[in-house]
């Protein structure tokens, strides 16, 4: 009877291990920029095409079969750009619906052009790093929960 128990208990134990853990098995791919050393990472299946590298240098951007675009990129910041700068700046282009920021980083998220983008900056000496993801608004539920990871990776050093 006791190893019954035992053997039950083993196999709730993987199965709840298995359940849990499972997104986090997802291939993850980490890119960091040659030029600034941005870094972010982010699940392989979710964004598969890379697209082509802008001449500057300055970041990637990748693609989903369903209209999804991932964005990790840096740029040098002349003095003049601070995190509320950029929420004012989205502000007057975009449908805003969610902004937050502090002294050094910023967050915006809301509508652009038919779909929903959450945009991440981080102020690091005269670089701005940063991460954004753009997704048709159908697909919300399939991309909405991907935003705090992706995001929440981005990392970069002062310029």
């Amino acid at each position: 009877m006791a190893k019954w128990r035992i053997g039950s208990l083993v196999a709730a134990s993987s199965l709840a291990a298995a359940v849990l853990c499972g997104p986090a098995l997802a291939d993850q791919v980490t890119y960091q920029n040659q030029r600034f050393g941005t870094k972010a990472s982010f699940p392989s299946e979710a964004f598969p095409e890379k697209l082509p590298a802008p001449v500057e240098g300055d970041g990637l951007a990748w693609a989903s079969p369903d209209g999804a675009q991932l964005f990790i990129y840096a740029r040098q910041n002349g003095g003049s750009e601070t995190p509320a700068s950029i929420i004012r700046d989205r502000g007057q282009a975009d449908d805003v619906t969610y902004k937050a920021s502090g002294q050094r980083w910023a967050v915006v998220s809301g509508y652009r052009d038919g779909k929903i983008f959450y945009e991440r900056y981080i102020f690091r000496g005269d670089l701005i790093h940063s991460v954004a993801i753009r997704y048709p608004k159908n697909l919300r539920s399939r991309y909405d929960r991907l935003v705090g990871p992706v995001t929440n990776s981005l990392q970069g050093p002062s310029g």
